[in-house]
């Protein structure tokens, strides 16, 4: 009996609809599989914009870098259409633009590089990395798989619709090693752990893993600028007024690397001002502690203006 897909397959995939033209894709799956999520979430137009990009490439070619930028809100009804154009043909490396509409409107636009790694030489390169945090002996087994969500439900307010989501809902495991908390926000550090619940099929090539490691970038991404700054933003972050992804930057470092096994996770939030806050994050393979992934995001957070005291 074959294996069924795991969740976050269904989630990534894009259908190729010649119809709209050579290189275009839409949504394969609904866009509201998510828990009835009613607007879509960023990680979704990039990891699909991913899968689009790829699939115009040959196999041996893979991501090495998406840089996008999020242009008009969402909704998750109606189907996107991702329009693919080939920029780049090279021996050694492709480039694509992809950009993503729905209901006529550009909504997303992203510029993906990608590699060769069937002509790639490791003997006349430079290898290094980031070492990974130390885990003190900590496991993923030993938190449990609800942890995300009590940690969420405790800084956001009761009515949030995230709140009402357990993890069996959500396409990928989170579990949360810890918050470092201090005075300056830009000290602050979220750690965890993360993976798809379910492996992968056995057909999945290493693309699908990595379009599936893009839509990670994006879940729960802005969180450390609002957990950096609880005084400010307040509790259940009843003083934000306006919250949306601006910028969207992922490197990634492994093409081998899979979403199906445990990915140390640390974010954290380098700067604010002029209402626009940035965020850094990195991911290793838990197994060899080797960088799979590097991200940087630039969002958008207003506050409620401050009541005049009488």
């Amino acid at each position: 009996m074959a294996q069924a897909p795991a969740y976050i397959e269904s989630v990534i995939a894009v259908a190729h609809a010649p119809d709209l033209g050579r290189d275009v894709y839409t949504n394969a799956s609904p866009l509201d599989l998510q828990a009835g999520a009613r607007s879509l979430r960023g990680s979704i137009l990039v990891a699909q914009a991913i899968s689009a990009a790829s699939a115009t490439v040959p196999e041996s070619y893979l991501v090495t870098s998406s840089q996008s930028s999020f242009l008009n809100p969402t909704n998750a009804r109606d189907k996107l259409v991702y329009r693919v154009e080939r920029t780049v043909e090279g021996r050694k490396y492709a480039t694509r633009i992809v950009r993503a509409e729905q209901n006529a409107t550009l909504v997303y636009i992203a510029t993906l590089s990608f590699q060769n790694y069937g002509s790639s030489s490791s003997s006349n390169v430079l290898i290094y990395g980031l070492p990974m945090p130390a885990l003190d002996g900590s496991h993923p087994d030993d938190v449990d798989k609800d942890a995300m969500q009590a940690m969420q439900s405790g800084m956001v307010d009761k009515g949030a619709s995230i709140t009402q989501i357990s993890a069996d809902d959500l396409s990928l495991d989170w579990r949360p090693l810890g918050l470092e908390m201090a005075e300056d926000p830009s000290r602050f550090r979220l750690r965890g752990f993360v993976r798809s619940p379910a492996r992968l099929s056995a057909t999945a090539s290493p693309a699908v893993h990595l379009a599936a490691f893009g839509f990670a970038s994006d879940e729960m991404s802005v969180g450390p600028a609002l957990a950096a700054n609880p005084l400010q933003v307040g509790r259940g972050f009843k003083n934000v007024a306006l919250l949306a992804s601006l910028t969207h930057n992922v490197s990634f470092h492994e093409p081998g690397a899979r979403i199906d096994d445990w990915v140390v996770l640390e974010r954290d939030t380098t700067w604010g001002a002029h209402g626009r806050v940035l965020i850094s994050q990195r991911m290793w393979d838990m197994k060899t502690g080797r960088l799979v992934m590097t991200v940087s995001q630039e969002a958008l957070i207003l506050l409620k203006p401050k009541k005049a005291k009488i």
